[in-house]
């Protein structure tokens, strides 16, 4: 009679625990709350193997130690905060390197140093069986009898097989997680193209408007747009970098001058502060940069083996801004002070008069020196 009372016994716990598994299955499949999921499946997993301490834990980023994450019948303040080793040393550490599962019968145990956790609780009997992942390892499912528990082959296949639907909870929620990610970030890069594209469209009609203004016939004004439009072009390549939302001053000054054949360190000579800049400010810089190196080439410092040009920055941060300010200086070439009092504009285009004040908010100041014209620019940068 008591056999047979303990194989109905034993087949109710069966009965119990497979009832338990397809009961947390379901759940599983429908929440995407972790924390919750893992409480829940300590409070399940207590009622199924009738031990009333049951925890998981999570394996840190440090990869040393083990946070208890969630768990039943734990003193205050150890849920969320408690950790142990997660080394060969504990039998919780031992299960995560394995891969295979520990039982522990705490009085007799030789093979692992014992948590003060489980002493201070009443321990006397342990499983762990690792929760494990497609981004490796999760942690540890243990259970911790407060009585000597002689766990049998079916308890672990029990335990194994909640740890791996854990894991796989664990997973479909970080999936899940990840696609939203995915799906905010393609919101937010599609707002940044409309509006990369909306700033592009301003200025080119900007461009077009100060171009028409300044030449005097159509394929005059055709050359000077589309040299315009190959430096808005040379600026978009830029910025246009996966994940690159600025660029820096240097760069911009850099990628159009040697577009015009300086060489620094050669004919061209540059310092400065690491300063970057949003990308519709630094599409409008490189368009000022644009048309000082034409101005170079057509009339100054790099329409002779003679010339350098000089370029120097600085910024000055107030609390809502930075003040900068681009010393550009050109030497080795004569300036003919008769052809400036005649009004002839070569060194220094109005385009840069007008485009300054109007596109980048700031201001554009020419001097003409007996070797070279130099130039002074000042704008902010909000931030």
């Amino acid at each position: 009679m008591w056999a047979w009372n303990a194989i109905v016994s034993e087949a109710e716990k069966l009965r119990k625990q497979g009832a338990t598994l397809a009961d947390f299955g379901e759940r599983a499949l429908e929440s995407s709350n972790i924390g919750e999921l893992l409480q829940e499946a300590t409070q399940r997993v207590s009622e199924a193997v009738e031990v009333d301490l049951v925890k998981v834990l999570e394996l840190l980023p440090d990869g040393r130690n083990l946070l208890v994450r969630a768990g039943v019948n734990w003193n205050p303040g150890v849920v969320g905060h408690a950790t142990i080793s997660a080394d060969d040393g504990s039998a919780a550490g031992h299960a995560l390197r394995t891969g295979a599962p520990v039982i522990s019968d705490i009085a007799a145990e030789t093979r692992f140093k014992i948590p003060a956790l489980l002493l201070e609780h009443g321990v006397k009997s342990t499983v762990n069986v690792i929760i494990g992942g497609v981004r490796g390892p999760f942690g540890i499912l243990e259970v911790d009898a407060r009585e000597h528990r002689s766990f049998g082959q079916d308890d672990i296949d029990f335990l194994q097989n909640y740890a791996n639907l854990i894991a796989s909870a664990i997973d479909r929620v970080n999936k899940q997680h990840d696609l939203e990610a995915s799906i905010r970030k393609q919101e937010v890069l599609l707002h940044e193209l409309h509006h990369r594209v909306s700033n592009m469209l301003m200025t080119i009609g900007a461009v077009a408007r100060l171009s028409r203004a300044k030449t005097k016939s159509i394929a005059e004004f055709s050359k000077a747009l589309d040299d315009r439009l190959a430096a808005l072009a040379r600026s978009h390549a830029l910025l246009s970098q996966p994940g690159k939302t600025s660029a820096t001053i240097k760069d911009i000054l850099l990628q159009e001058l040697s577009a015009q054949g300086a060489v620094d360190g050669g004919n061209l000579s540059q310092h400065g502060p690491d300063i970057s800049m949003p990308s519709k400010q630094a599409q409008l810089l490189s368009m000022a940069f644009h048309e000082l190196a034409t101005n170079a080439v057509k009339h100054g410092a790099l329409s002779t083996n003679e010339g350098r040009i000089e370029v120097a920055w600085d910024a000055e941060r107030t609390r809502q801004a930075q003040h900068v300010r681009i010393r550009w200086r050109e030497r080795g070439v004569p300036i003919n002070q008769e052809s400036i009092k005649r009004g002839k504009k070569g060194y220094g285009s109005e385009i840069l008069q007008r485009s300054i004040p109007e596109m980048l908010q700031g201001s554009f100041n020419r001097t003409f020196h007996s070797d070279g014209i130099e130039c002074l620019i000042e704008f902010s940068i909000e931030g």
